[in-house]
């Protein structure tokens, strides 16, 4: 143990949480957040995946998350997260984590959409992220420092090492922190769009953070869009879980005609691309999409998130209809990181969403997201706690001079980035729009050293500079793929996977994004 070496870790969501309760006890372990409830993990109403069922194989997981991620996904880190995973889950159910069961004592397993077996857990009902998170927060308490209410504005890096970070508070006070390893636990970019299921803080400034600190990035293009936000008087309340789907829910027109019948084999349950896809087009089209739920017995007692939400809405449950529409949920790209949460930049790790660890490929198997959390963050954490010891930190060395400037650069507002995200990077693309939109990226001030813009300033540009990483990316796939859909490009039929292999090739190497 040497509590003389500090880790930084950069939020406060389950992934951050699962690297912090594994090193407390081995080094100082510092968490910087904006807030204690900016994270998405406390808004994960569906469960968690994993093989439990008697009837199921991890090798059955590992081929619904190919073919859900149209088979764009690194194999062996889809092997790490199913088998790893498994394991990690029923440790939890050892030590009387509290998942959903049946009167008799045994569990609760759900099935979602693209999975062919039941393996989802919950807990709490709808509750499953938050009550992960106080699980996770209970053990770390007391044992980790956190620093709430500041926004990293800048990796420190030193010959091609994270040594530290700069922060700004809401008081727009400027200081620097130092660290043996630093990791990032962002989250993703929900913020950017106008309709999103995330915490409204989460806007994609890890992505830039790395960027500039010279990391490497990929596949941003993959961003998925939940198909069932509640939807009410032009205004989301939130999410309406997959797993209402899962207990039978059907989407369905005003007039009680089916919206995704004969559009896909699994109907409803298809892959979330597939079906927010048809919701889309179904509101283009001038119709509204519900969620029937009235076949679902005991509604407000399995759901009682998805209740509340409805009650704030106004949307009466009598009636067993909640209007829905699709919404920015997650992004499969990010971070490059190798199987153990390790960047380009040494002591710069990165994990959860903000993390491209290769597992979920151009769309999301339903409730991976928890369990990747969980097992790159034990993976980062071994690998941290296992390095070598190093010389105690000079916190001396510190101030490393950051030349700002006084002058206020040019940069769009965050309602009209939001906006135009919607608009040209949404559900449907195309060739012109995504065009249009790095054009008017490009015309502020993005492409400068990062030292010299204002620290006021810093968080408003590091969402446009991941805005435009996403863009970038978006242009250079010449294909419809998973949850990237081009009005101008084929599509790639879905399980294909020899579908231009050439092709795809090329694609990969120009969405590798380095930084620096």
């Amino acid at each position: 143990m040497n509590k003389e070496e500090r880790v930084i870790i950069i939020g406060n969501g389950i992934s951050a949480s699962v690297v912090a309760m594994e090193l407390c006890k081995h080094k100082e372990v510092i968490m910087i957040t904006k807030g204690l409830e900016s994270n998405n993990t406390v808004r994960a109403q569906g469960g968690i995946a994993t093989v439990i069922n008697e009837n199921d194989q991890w090798q059955y997981h590992y081929e619904d998350t190919l073919r859900a991620g149209y088979h764009t996904n690194h194999s062996e880190a889809v092997k790490l997260l199913v088998r790893k995973g498994s394991n990690y889950i029923k440790d939890w159910i050892n030590n009387d984590f509290p998942f959903d069961r049946n009167h008799k004592g045994e569990l609760l397993i759900g099935k979602e959409g693209a999975h062919t077996h039941h393996r989802i857990l919950h807990a709490g009902g709808d509750k499953t992220g938050e009550i992960i998170l106080l699980f996770l927060h209970k053990q770390i308490l007391g044992n980790v420092r956190f620093i709430s209410n500041q926004t990293v504005t800048q990796l420190i890096v030193e010959n091609r090492k994270c040594i530290g970070v700069e922060m700004i508070d809401h008081t727009g006070h400027v200081s620097t922190m130092y660290a043996d390893d630093v990791v990032l636990a962002t989250g993703g970019c929900g913020g950017l769009f106008e309709v999103t299921s995330n915490h409204p803080s989460i806007m994609g400034e890890g992505l830039s953070l790395a960027y500039h600190a010279g990391a490497t990035l990929s596949d941003l293009e993959f961003i998925q869009f939940h198909p069932t936000l509640l939807w009410e008087n032009g205004y989301t309340f939130g999410l309406v879980s997959e797993a209402v789907r899962g207990e039978g829910a059907q989407l369905v027109l005003g007039n009680g005609e089916r919206v995704m019948k004969d559009k896909h084999v699994l109907e409803d349950l298809a892959p979330r691309d597939v079906v927010s896809r048809n919701i889309e087009k179904t509101r283009r089209a001038g119709y509204d999409v519900f969620l029937d739920v009235s076949m679902i017995k005991d509604f407000q007692k399995k759901f009682p998130t998805i209740t509340n939400l409805c009650e704030k809405a106004n949307v009466d449950l009598t009636k067993g209809l909640i209007p829905v529409a699709p919404g920015a949920h997650f992004i499969m790209g990010g971070v490059v990181t190798d199987l153990q949460g390790r960047t380009e930049v040494d002591q710069l790790y990165a994990l959860g969403e903000v993390a491209y660890t290769g597992v979920h490929g151009a769309n999301r198997l339903a409730s991976n997201s928890l369990l990747e959390a969980l097992v790159f963050g034990k993976q980062v954490a071994i690998t941290i706690k296992d390095s070598p010891s190093r010389k105690k930190r000079n916190n001396q060395r510190g101030q490393t001079n950051f030349i700002h400037s006084t002058k206020q650069i040019n940069l769009p507002s965050l309602q009209m980035l939001r906006k135009k995200m919607n608009k040209y990077v949404g559900i449907y693309r195309e060739g012109f729009g995504l065009s249009k939109m790095k054009q008017w990226l490009e015309s502020f001030s993005l492409h400068q050293p990062i030292d010299s813009i204002p620290p006021s300033q810093k968080a408003l540009y590091h969402q446009t500079m991941a805005a435009w990483l996403i863009v970038t990316s978006a242009i250079a796939r010449t294909e419809s793929r998973g949850a990237h859909y081009r009005h101008d490009y084929p599509t790639c039929k879905e399980g294909l996977q020899d579908y231009h292999i050439n092709r795809r090739k090329q694609i990969r190497e120009q969405q590798m994004i380095s930084g620096g």
